[in-house]
């Protein structure tokens, strides 16, 4: 699958013109010729972005829109925080599906709150687009269907006996051509002390379905061009036993929000060489709660060291992430885009738009999970249809395969 080809199936499906990026009032820019006046207000990742790519790379900033608001229904039953159980593995909350430490006061409740934000809903269905840029600029595109049960919603309506499970997930690979027909079944657990992800593959080499003990921690993904790791999807997900968790405070930091350029117009215009195309990334001076990780002695992990950053607001959205080597150095930078009102739910709802890695040593970047309407063949669906439970098992997987 070719740049060119998908986007020309995109303009002929939704016959759509580019909209308008500049949304609001640009505040100021910030440039290499300035970065020094703002450090204070970014992350390492974000400033070796300026030293890395100096003559191109830009923050524009604009005004602040208003902040991400949880769907009521949700904010009603998330009044008291939870308590985490088996060394901060699990949590034990008073009501299903609530926002598990509203009132955040240790680090690992920033964790948390983040993690379970995709139970907002009760059902995802969504074909997303995955980017590869390489350091010449040449895109490399994927796309994946994916289709996503979670229990914990209290409007779920499929039941399951097991309280701990979080997510029933089930993705298929459409390309690139290497990838392509790969389907992945995953299910995932709250508390993995007690449940340790599952999870399945099916490879269209061989016809087979095997069990995928690895698709945990820091193996890499297949859309993430091999400088994402699994638990980089989606910003941070999984087991957190391998790291000591460290809050570093609150600060003001400059922060992608509100990114509806990256949704309205196509990959070859928002994706240029070294980074995305700062005329389409929408920055806002934010609050965000820093917490910093730190690899326990004895365990491994490709990165001995991450920082991550939380936006101060009800929805715990990870806008930064940066991520660090054995030496200290700073191997990857990671950043979220956020949009409202994705798949029909609320105006002032935010969704993942999509996450983007930068890698310092081989100078390309990645970006997994894209919606929008210049983006997606399909729109995306939130608390739609469900699929049945035996489709989240390893013959339903067989039977989706093929």
């Amino acid at each position: 699958m070719n740049i060119r080809s998908l986007l020309i199936t995109v303009i002929a499906v939704f016959g759509f013109t580019t909209l308008s990026y500049a949304d609001g009032h640009i505040k100021y820019s910030v440039t290499s010729a300035n970065v020094n006046e703002y450090t204070d207000m970014l992350s390492a990742g974000q400033i070796n972005m300026f030293a890395a790519y100096p003559d191109t790379y830009r923050m524009d900033v604009y005004e602040s829109s208003p902040a991400c608001e949880l769907d009521p229904a949700i904010a009603a039953i998330s009044q008291a925080n939870g308590t985490m159980v088996n060394d901060n593995e699990g949590f034990e909350v008073p009501n299903a599906g609530q926002v598990p430490f509203p009132n955040p006061s240790h680090p690992q409740h920033f964790v948390w709150n983040f993690r379970m934000t995709a139970s907002h809903v009760s059902a995802v269905y969504r074909v997303q687009t995955s980017t590869n840029v390489q350091a010449d600029g040449t895109i490399i595109l994927g796309q994946q269907e994916t289709n996503i049960s979670l229990p914990r919603n209290p409007n779920t309506k499929q039941m399951y006996a097991d309280n701990n499970l979080y997510a029933l997930f089930m993705q298929k690979n459409l390309g690139p051509p290497r990838t392509a027909g790969t389907v992945t079944l995953v299910h995932d657990f709250i508390d993995s002390y007690l449940q340790p992800r599952k999870a399945w593959q099916y490879n269209p080499a061989t016809r087979r379905v095997r069990r995928a003990p690895d698709i945990t921690y820091d193996t890499l993904t297949t859309a993430g061009g091999g400088i994402v790791t699994v638990d980089q999807f989606a910003g941070f997900n999984g087991a957190q036993d391998r790291y000591d968790w460290k809050y570093e405070g609150v600060k003001k930091m400059l922060v992608p929000f509100n990114n509806t350029a990256l949704a309205e117009n196509a990959v070859d215009v928002t994706h240029t060489r070294s980074h995305l195309n700062p005329d389409y990334v929408r920055y806002e001076e934010r609050d965000v709660h820093i917490v910093h990780a730190t690899l326990r002695p004895g365990a491994r992990h490709l990165y001995a060291s991450r920082t991550f950053y939380f936006m101060d607001d009800d929805y715990y959205q990870l806008a930064l992430h940066d991520m660090f080597d054995g030496n200290n150095e700073l191997m990857r930078h990671s950043h979220t885009s956020t949009i409202t009102g994705l798949g029909g739910v609320g105006d002032t709802v935010c969704n993942l738009q999509g996450s983007f890695t930068y890698d310092f040593a081989t100078r390309t970047y990645s970006g997994t999970e894209l919606l929008g309407e210049a983006i997606a063949p399909t729109q995306t669906i939130y608390n739609g249809e469900e699929k049945p439970a035996n489709f989240y098992t390893p013959d339903g997987l067989r039977r989706y395969a093929r």
